[in-house]
């Protein structure tokens, strides 16, 4: 019932739902389209002889990836876990399966919406990064272009579409990395539907073209190896850092990784813009919208 309430509530949070619903249109027929929760029925339709079933399965079969951060040493630990993990089933842990990556849009741009009991629309687009992931050499450059673009409050999508022509309540960026693609989330008035998407659109085609500052791209960096040297300062973002490499079988650390993003290029980001497709747009209007 727990779960169930949950899987309902996301629509509460609209710019999250809104987000959700471009993922899921814009990946349907990609196991990446799934909810990562399920569906409210099939968690109400749960039996305690198949949630058992399945967690045994899990002990067997699951990877296991243990982190530490402390002053121990790596020894102590490793034969403290290992003990303690000692006593699971026999395991064949199984191999984790890579993330399908697909590296340009489906075609002609799919156009998505719903109607909903909402004051604010919520306008949501989302680009295929041309298969740059986390595991391509263009990767520094991948987030540094998502910095110039709308990761930032020094970005073309806050600087230009919220702020200087006022066309949105928020307007912002993001990456999904594994998976190879960038996300814009956006409010708007309903009836600057036209404006707001003319002018995203517009902002990133900027980006293609070269359309930015010295000043811009340095921002954009430095922001950048800014979070980066954070996750030094946190066991929590320290972990996810990791968790996400390991997920791709990598092991770059964050001053590696700030030191590629401080070498990044105008061309090289120019160049990455170029090759990204824009693949769907999501808007939320209200029911008399």
């Amino acid at each position: 019932k727990n779960l169930a309430d949950r899987i309902r509530a996301q629509v509460n949070e609209k710019r999250q739902y809104s987000i959700k619903r471009l993922t899921e249109q814009m990946c349907e027929g990609e196991p990446y389209g799934l909810d990562k929760l399920g569906f409210a029925d099939e968690a109400t339709g749960i039996s305690p002889e198949r949630l058992w079933e399945r967690y045994q399965t899990l002990l067997r079969t699951a990877p296991i990836a243990l982190y530490y951060c402390g002053s121990a040493p790596v020894e102590r630990v490793e034969k403290a876990l290992k003990d303690a993990l000692s006593g699971l089933p026999e395991r064949a842990a199984a191999q984790l399966p890579a993330c399908d990556v697909i590296a340009h849009a489906v075609g002609e741009v799919r156009c998505f919406e719903d109607a909903l009991d909402v004051t604010q629309g919520k306008l949501a687009l989302g680009w295929r990064t041309g298969g740059v992931t986390i595991q391509s050499e263009e990767y520094p450059a991948l987030l540094v272009l998502n910095n110039v673009y709308g990761g930032t409050t020094t970005s073309k999508l806050f600087m230009n579409v919220r702020e200087r022509l006022s066309l949105c309540y928020f307007a912002s960026s993001m990456l999904d990395v594994q998976k190879g693609l960038m996300l814009v989330s956006s409010g708007i008035e309903f009836d600057k539907y036209d404006q707001a998407r003319e002018e995203i659109l517009a902002q990133f085609q900027a980006c293609v073209e070269g359309s930015f500052t010295d000043q811009e791209l340095e921002a954009a960096r430095r922001a950048e190896v800014s979070r980066l040297t954070a996750y030094e300062d946190s066991q929590g973002l320290l972990e996810s850092y990791w968790q996400a490499r390991a997920a791709a079988g990598l092991c770059q650390k964050p001053d590696e990784l700030a030191k590629a993003v401080e070498q990044v290029t105008k061309d090289q980001v120019v160049e990455l813009a170029g090759k990204m497709e824009l693949d769907a747009v999501y808007f939320l209007k209200g029911k008399e919208g």
